[in-house]
């Protein structure tokens, strides 16, 4: 072969070259692409940080149609499969831990992923109702000592977490922090990041620190 055949013969084998490709992914677009990109798509996890003292477990969660169960200490995180609405009816569960009636909390969803663009973003799931002042008793729920409760973002709260991270364009997100920001119990005492803390009698929206823990 002639050293002019040998530069034709490598050009037409170049020039076919993105054809064939172009081709095998016109036929099989999930085996070309979606093998590559599954896993990274669809994997997810859930982070639970938990202060050594408080007096909430909350172990169990609900999420892809799946039971996580996070293991004790300190941090704990879990990865599993699951689609872009695996947040979708997100369920945990709650045992008071303490010796005391709970009469609220807080949990926020941390979103670390959107911590690259500024303050990371959080949403918030409640139990109960926040006392206004230390004479307001009337209760919406009551966790007694040992009991436990399971607490699940409704479709209308998921629909409005959504709107929150498409605002900041996050439409999607793969992981997801579990951080007990708030406890009150029944005797109007607050725990909160480790410590318990008094009402001021004079401002109720005030509160000093007991102890530090």
């Amino acid at each position: 072969m002639s050293r002019q055949c040998l530069r034709k013969h490598v050009a037409n084998i170049a020039a076919l070259a993105p054809l064939l490709v172009c081709l095998f992914i016109a036929s099989s677009p999930r085996a070309a692409l979606g093998s590559v990109f599954s896993w990274q798509s669809h994997q997810k996890s859930i982070t639970k940080y938990q202060h050594r003292n408080q007096p909430l477990n909350f172990d169990k969660v609900k999420a892809a149609g799946k039971l996580i169960e996070l293991k004790a200490g300190s941090e704990s995180k879990e990865d599993f499969d699951g689609d872009d609405d695996w947040m979708r009816g997100l369920a945990v569960t709650f045992k008071n831990t303490s010796n005391k009636n709970i009469v609220y909390f807080q949990l926020f969803l941390q979103f670390p992923e959107t911590g690259a663009a500024g303050l990371m973003m959080a949403h918030h799931m409640n139990f109960g109702r926040m006392p206004k002042d230390s004479n307001d008793r009337n209760y919406d729920n009551v966790l007694r000592p040992g009991e436990e409760v399971e607490i699940t973002l409704t479709d209308d709260q998921y629909g409005r977490l959504r709107s929150f991270l498409k605002s900041r364009s996050y439409d999607k997100v793969s992981n997801v922090r579990l951080f007990l920001d708030t406890v009150i119990f029944d005797d109007d005492i607050m725990w909160a990041g480790g410590d318990q803390w008094r009402r001021n009698p004079n401002d109720p929206n005030q509160w000093f620190p007991i102890n530090k823990q």
